[in-house]
């Protein structure tokens, strides 16, 4: 089985999912929501499917597969878009969510819209789009 195409795939789901989460939040923080368990569950599995997606694609790495052209810049592009920036925007959402920095929607509204550019541009790449 070619990892690839499931690669690419969530790859698209995790583009959708943030754009999703970005809207939701923003609109939640908009009308005072304070309890809110089920998007709280969509943010944990859009986690999840970040963290799965990175494990994917280490393996494609270690079989010799490489994003986009190929291209050395590409390789280090490519990880650090999808992966790196993402999870250090998601790691500081926590934390200012948890220490009562920020209101939590408004958090991962912003966070939500980072690192669904983030995720994009790194899709772009990573299919020899952009």
């Amino acid at each position: 089985m070619d990892l690839a195409e499931p690669h690419t795939w969530i790859g698209l789901a995790l583009v959708s999912v943030w754009a999703v989460i970005s809207g939701w939040s923003f609109a939640l923080r908009l009308l005072h929501y304070d309890e809110t368990p089920t998007f709280w569950r969509v943010v944990s599995i859009a986690q999840v499917l970040l963290v799965f997606q990175l494990v994917i694609g280490l393996i494609l790495l270690v079989l010799g597969r490489r994003p986009g052209d190929g291209s050395l810049f590409i390789y280090v592009f490519h990880p650090l878009y999808g992966i790196v920036f993402p999870l250090l925007t998601l790691f500081y959402a926590h934390k200012w969510s948890r220490d009562g920095r920020y209101d939590p929607h408004a958090a991962f509204g912003v966070a939500g819209l980072v690192v669904f550019g983030l995720v994009s541009r790194a899709f772009m790449v990573g299919v020899g789009i952009g």
